[in-house]
């Protein structure tokens, strides 16, 4: 399994020449590195990379004592703890809440929600408290949901949720991210989801996963090569790279099944697809025109601008926020390190400087930072640079490989590929590297791709 796999491929299949020819030939100079600004350009170069091992964050202490249970259905108690253990798992997993321990909650004398006495659970340090009540009515689970204010005494939140049985989950996710609303003005993360890329037989397919691991879902079955998956803004379509009829083609998947390829394409290598973020476009590399390039593809008609023109390999493209830029991957200077410029093109400046072998760049949806990839002695770790400060965070280390970052839709975690227990699986972490959780196991996954 070559890492990272995007650069590799490329690199392959490049038509030979050394580095110093393509340093002589190169028809886009390296620029001056400039200074930041607020429109979060790339800062100066920095000899300072910092190891964070955690960061202090105000949490609000809440309590999920066990969901009541709402009728004599034998089912229902055992869908009222999965729904429970949810919502429960999502509020921590936010990063916005911190769990009042199970064995405090049991010290509330009427633990059975008909009445909330606020002094009680402020006593145990719950300054936010949520209740939650499952029943079932013909074909549907319900999921009510309260929270409250202990110190304001007062109700935050009332929600009623229904839905299908195998679909329950949802309901959890759904209530998690109105919690998440409500205390913090923004949007929680629940119900988004993660394309990733997975072993099956000889092939290697797109699969697609709630956030947190469960419910994966084949969404391709060709027995093929399918690699790079990438979301629209939208969450209604995946592009992604096949090797179905044989050639490397930029292909699109809907929400319904149905595949398409992106343009007319004929042998040429075309992978690691971007969505803008307001959909209309998206960035890939494409050796159509005998070198590796970045081209932007509009999604309305297939029609084609090429962004980069020099002899190096340029590829792996992600977008800012804003649709103003893209940061990419270039071997323009030698070894290959992540590079921005505006989305038509021009001015094109260095980002990375003092780390080797540099792929997989992700701009973070708040605009501040790129996640990226990059050689380490013993394999491949992941970094963050700052866009204004110009500091460089190691979030990863390890003697394995750890690759293909990709931000959450609040910008406050990453999704990546790891093989750190031996074969590769995807993980996630916070922003700061903390808080590791493994989603997979087994089958060689990697690429993994989070929806917005």
């Amino acid at each position: 399994m070559s890492v990272p796999r995007t650069l590799a491929i490329l690199l392959l299949l490049a038509l030979p020449a050394s580095a110093a020819a393509r340093g002589a030939s190169r028809q886009e100079p390296a620029p001056t590195p400039k200074p930041q600004d607020q429109g979060g350009q790339a800062g100066q170069p920095s000899d300072l990379t910092i190891r964070i091992v955690g960061a202090a964050r105000p949490k609000v202490p809440i309590a999920v004592p066990p969901f009541v249970v709402g009728g004599d259905d034998p089912r229902l108690a055992e869908t009222a703890k999965a729904l429970h253990d949810v919502v429960r798992d999502d509020l921590d997993f936010s990063g916005y809440f911190a769990i009042v321990p199970e064995e405090y909650q049991k010290l509330i004398h009427d633990a059975s929600l008909t009445r909330i006495n606020y002094k009680e659970w402020l006593g145990i340090g719950a300054e936010a408290l949520l209740a939650g009540r499952v029943s079932l009515e013909p074909s549907t689970v319900v999921l009510e949901g309260r929270a409250y204010d202990t110190t304001d005494k007062r109700t935050v939140l009332g929600k009623l949720y229904r839905g299908e049985p195998d679909r329950d989950r949802l309901l959890a996710h759904r209530l998690s991210d109105e919690v998440v609303l409500q205390y913090t003005s923004q949007q929680g993360i629940a119900m988004t989801r993660i394309a990733y890329v997975s072993q099956v037989g000889k092939g290697k397919e797109i699969l697609v996963m709630d956030y947190d691991g469960a419910r994966a879902k084949r969404v391709t079955g060709n027995g093929s090569i399918n690699l790079s998956p990438a979301w629209s803004p939208d969450g209604k379509e995946i592009a992604f790279v096949s090797y179905r009829n044989g050639d490397p083609e930029l292909m699109i998947l809907n929400s319904v099944g149905e595949l398409r390829k992106a343009f007319p394409q004929s042998g040429e290598l075309n992978s690691a697809p971007s969505w803008s973020p307001d959909g209309r476009l998206i960035a890939f590399a494409s050796s159509r025109d005998g070198n590796a390039e970045i081209y932007t593809l509009r999604a309305a008609d297939g029609q084609l601008n090429r962004l980069t023109r020099n002899d190096a390999i340029d590829t792996s493209p992600t977008w800012s926020p804003d649709g103003q830029q893209i940061a990419f991957t270039s071997d323009r200077l030698g070894s290959p390190q992540i590079f921005v410029m505006d989305a038509q093109g021009a001015d094109v400046r260095r980002l990375t400087y003092d780390v080797s072998y540099c792929d997989a760049a992700s701009w973070s949806p708040l605009g501040d930072k790129i996640a990226f990839t990059a050689r380490v002695p013993g394999g491949f770790d992941i970094y963050v640079k700052d866009l204004k400060s110009g500091q460089q965070v190691q979030l990863t280390q390890s003697a394995n490989i750890n690759e293909w970052p990709r931000w959450s839709p609040d910008g406050r975690h990453l999704a990546f590929a790891s093989n750190r227990t031996g074969n590769f699986d995807i993980y996630t972490m916070d922003a700061d590297g903390s808080r590791v959780r493994r989603l997979t196991r087994g089958g060689n996954s990697f690429s993994p791709a989070w929806s917005r």
